[in-house]
Formats: structure tokens, C-alpha cells, sequence
């Protein structure tokens, strides 16, 4: 089943659609001054705000908080 969003769609609305349907994001940060994406898992809608996952180990995570 494919959801179809419209203009009317809420940030709500096409927040849980993130979630349940497409999973898949990319997120880009930077690293050493230059551009750097990953692919994150999108595991939850909460507040307005969506979450993903990943190890504190893993140099995206220090990208992120940088």
C-alpha cells in the first residue's frame, strides 16, 4: 500500500510516513571540512521529532555532534 501526500499532508502525517513506509534517509554532515553522507534507519516519530540510531563508535556519530 502506497500513501499519497498532498499539500494538506501535516508534518505529523508525513513524519509517521518517513517512518513507516520509506525507513531510508540519508543525512549529511560534514567531515574534515568536507561533505559526508550515511544512509540512517529511521526508528521512530516522537514529539514532532524523528529518531535514528547509530554507534557512538562510528565516525558519522562524531560528525553528528560536531
Amino acid at each position: 500500500m502506497v500513501d499519497i501526500l498532498t499539500n494538506q499532508t501535516t508534518n505529523q502525517e508525513f513524519s509517521d510516513f518517513a517512518v513507516e513506509q520509506i525507513h531510508n534517509v540519508d543525512v549529511a554532515t560534514t567531515h574534515h571540512g568536507e561533505p559526508s553522507a550515511q544512509v540512517c534507519d529511521l526508528l521512530l516519530n516522537k514529539n514532532g521529532k524523528l529518531y535514528i540510531t547509530t554507534s557512538s563508535q562510528n565516525p558519522f556519530f562524531k560528525d553528528l555532534i560536531k
